[in-house]
């Protein structure tokens, strides 16, 4: 197999233009402070005295060496806030062609909604002017708008305001909410998305209103129950709850993409849900069954993986839930657990299985491009 460095990016079929093969949906980027954030913020909050009297989010598991690559840390400010060691990493050291932006400094929750609405705002005016723009002289980033989901008509306001921007490619929110994601109290923030064709991105992340590790039978006690568990649990009753309530024949255009949470445990929990469905579910009034839903409408980001000893059992489970049409490449940069696409998937899946993962998927959710102009990173790497 060759490695990331060596592996040549073939020139596409126009001059200058190198082949799409590498899409990453899952790089968290940040401010250099949170300094640096406030000064995007509207008034009041504009000032630390204020900000510092509401709750912020507060981690209670201790990560593997604060849970950052050791190789990620810049000479100053916060891991992922240096563009150049962000863009060499990712864009010479492995060969990743767009980097899809889950913006970490805003976490999601405090106490206060009216709070979390104007720090959502203050993530994407400071997003669209530094990671959008001024850091991405190569075009190879792409945005997330964050939002705030315990205040949905704000969300579905700020989706509004952010839409038409061209470096804003889908909708970022926590796994926390008031209730599953399929209550209609949540509508306003599917609607918008789907008129304007914005995928949303979930990601797990705690709050100040909830703790961290919070189940439906409370709260986990070890980080590495936490790690391995909580984002599975949540994404399994959000997607229930997304199909049950019918939000999809609602909003026919609506796509969701499971990120950071795995990817085989969706297999079982369908396969029940579609056993109960001809008799159990005749209330509903859904137009689809649980496959076809999960078939038109559901995405899984692959990092962490599932692995197994053995590459050709763990390549005929992938295929049995069909990862070549579900399964998008992901990396978690610039995290500990950071899996690099030469290394990231099992060796048993077919070549096109492959390609669709760690592009073709991608490419169609998110509407980008097959080519894109080589640029000072491939010439930097020698692929050119």
């Amino acid at each position: 197999m060759t490695t990331a460095q060596t592996r040549p990016a073939p020139l596409g079929s126009r001059p200058g233009q190198v082949d799409v093969q590498v899409i990453d949906t899952d790089v968290h980027v940040e401010p250099r402070s949170f300094e640096e954030l406030i000064s995007y913020l509207d008034a009041p909050w504009r000032t630390r005295s204020v900000i510092e009297r509401v709750p912020f989010a507060r981690s209670t598991y201790k990560t593997l060496d604060g849970g950052g690559r050791k190789d990620a840390v810049p000479d100053e400010g916060d891991i992922g806030s240096d563009p150049e060691m962000v863009g060499r990493q990712l864009f010479v050291d492995d060969p990743i062609d767009y980097a899809l932006l889950l913006p970490w400094s805003f976490r999601g929750f405090t106490v206060d909604p009216a709070l979390d609405t104007a720090l959502a705002a203050a993530v994407n005016r400071w997003q669209s002017e530094t990671w959008l723009s001024e850091y991405n002289t190569e075009n190879r980033y792409v945005g997330s708008i964050t939002i705030a989901i315990d205040d949905p008509v704000s969300a579905a306001a700020e989706i509004e305001k952010w839409a038409g921007h061209p470096g804003f490619r889908q909708v970022m929110i926590g796994h926390y909410g008031l209730r599953p994601f399929g209550h209609r109290m949540y509508d306003p923030i599917w609607k918008a998305a789907a008129k304007h064709h914005l995928p949303v991105g979930v990601h797990f992340r705690g709050g100040a209103t909830q703790p961290l590790g919070w189940t439906s039978t409370g709260p986990l006690q070890y980080f590495v129950e936490y790690h391995s568990l909580i984002a599975p649990m949540a994404y399994a009753a959000h997607l229930g709850s997304w199909i049950c309530n019918g939000v999809m024949d609602r909003y026919p255009d609506l796509k969701v993409l499971f990120i950071e949470g795995g990817f085989l445990w969706y297999k079982p929990i369908i396969d029940r849900l579609e056993r109960q469905w001809k008799h159990t579910a005749k209330e509903l009034d859904c137009r689809k069954t649980p496959y076809e839903y999960v078939r038109d409408h559901f995405r899984w980001a692959s990092q962490p993986i599932e692995e197994s000893t053995d590459p050709r059992q763990i390549a005929a489970l992938f295929d049995e839930a069909n990862a070549r049409e579900l399964l998008l490449f992901s990396s978690d940069y610039p995290h500990y657990d950071y899996d690099p696409p030469s290394k990231a998937l099992p060796r048993g899946l077919s070549e096109e299985t492959r390609k669709r993962i760690l592009s073709g998927n991608a490419r169609e959710l998110y509407g980008l491009p097959a080519t894109r102009p080589a640029d000072r990173f491939d010439d930097m790497a020698g692929r050119l």
